[in-house]
């Protein structure tokens, strides 16, 4: 059976379907600049240092950093505010967390590139725009895969119910030393972890402020993606095919706030707990905005090794942003410190390439 609609042609009933369904991805994009932002003039390694920093994971994609150029050399990364979350991330310490992991990125892809890093904290609070001075100086080159830092992606869907060996266990557990919890699928506290995950789920969907704001950074339609370059695709969520080809062209903000969309949620999160490896719990003795930062970075740095190992690390964050659960995690799961990351992790068949979308260099560079 054949269907046009529009110029796209669909075609149904045994034949694949043509690329008329498939959404907005980054390599649509390309990691040039936008000439609809002329931003401040950069040296070509340094633009191409911030595009790698820039390739860190935020909270629905929102990209909260900025970068101000003092001098040649000497930069301050902060945060915008238009991209906070205050209704998920009321004190911005997943913000941190990311601006932790851009500078991670940042320090990798500037020693590729023959600097030394160094950086000072500025910020004493989430709510600081000056977040970190970084201060670069010209050093023997420590040449660096940066593949590694643009096949980062999150990978929801295709978790395998498979046990993770010791020996990856013990290299996802390096950069955080005794910070970080593993919990086997099967355990009691996973056993834990899948139904506050749930019920944490179920509680964010039913919060209008949650609901609204993740509203305003799904990019419906590959226009505005383009325009935006931030945000939660379809493809990004990995609504893909027909599905994905319905949200780009009959859904819209409204659409998530009715009570199908935020039941949908809920599912796709309890169909998400039944199928995985295990749970890693990455906690910090406090958070203060250094501690996060160094825990953002040190996370950065697993995320940047997993794939050779087909392992799929997916952040489920909703129940250190709801209560009771957020006030309650460290308590039941036996953990001393703060919890910062509560992370799904699986083992895939198949790795798929990122999607998501980034903001040109020129867009957060301030003048």
């Amino acid at each position: 059976m054949l269907k046009v609609i529009g110029a796209a042609t669909l075609v149904v009933g045994g034949a694949p379907l043509i690329h008329a369904c498939r959404g907005l991805v980054r390599d649509d994009l390309g990691a040039g600049d936008s000439d609809s932002v002329a931003g401040p003039a950069l040296d070509p390694q340094v633009r191409d240092i911030l595009y790698h920093a820039s390739l860190a994971p935020s909270g629905h994609n929102a990209q909260p950093w900025t970068v101000r150029r003092l001098e040649p050399g000497r930069l301050v990364i902060g945060s915008a505010e238009e991209r906070w979350l205050p209704a998920v991330d009321p004190t911005n310490r997943e913000l941190l967390l990311s601006i932790g992991a851009f500078l991670g990125n940042l320090i990798i892809a500037a020693r590729h590139h023959g600097y030394d890093a160094e950086y000072r904290v500025l910020g004493t609070t989430g709510e600081d725009r000056d977040i970190l001075e970084v201060r670069l100086f010209r050093a023997s080159a420590l040449a660096y895969p940066l593949e590694k830092i643009r096949l980062r992606r999150t990978v929801r869907g295709g978790h395998l119910p498979t046990p993770l060996k010791a020996d990856d266990v013990r290299a996802l557990s390096e950069p955080f030393e005794s910070h970080l919890a593993f919990f086997p699928r099967g355990s009691p506290a996973a056993k834990y972890l899948e139904t506050a995950t749930v019920e944490a789920n179920r509680i964010q969907a039913d919060r209008d402020a949650a609901q609204d704001e993740l509203s305003r950074w799904i990019r419906f339609t590959d226009d505005e993606g383009r325009r935006y370059r931030n945000g939660l695709t379809p493809e990004s969520m990995e609504i893909t095919g027909l599905s994905g080809w319905f949200v780009r062209h009959f859904m819209d903000r409204p659409s998530v706030m009715k009570q199908s969309f935020r039941a949908r949620g809920v599912e796709a999160a309890r169909k998400q707990v039944q199928a995985y490896g295990g749970w890693l719990v990455v906690t910090s003795p406090n958070s203060s905005v250094a501690t996060l930062i160094e825990t953002g970075r040190r996370f950065q740095s697993t995320l940047l090794h997993i794939r050779e190992r087909m392992i799929a690390i997916h952040p489920m964050t909703q129940v250190l942003e709801e209560a009771p659960f957020r006030d309650q995690v460290a308590r039941e799961l036996d953990v001393s410190g703060v919890v910062q990351f509560i992370l799904r992790v699986s083992y895939l068949k198949r790795y798929p390439d990122p999607v998501s979308l980034r903001m040109p260099v020129s867009w957060f560079v301030l003048s």
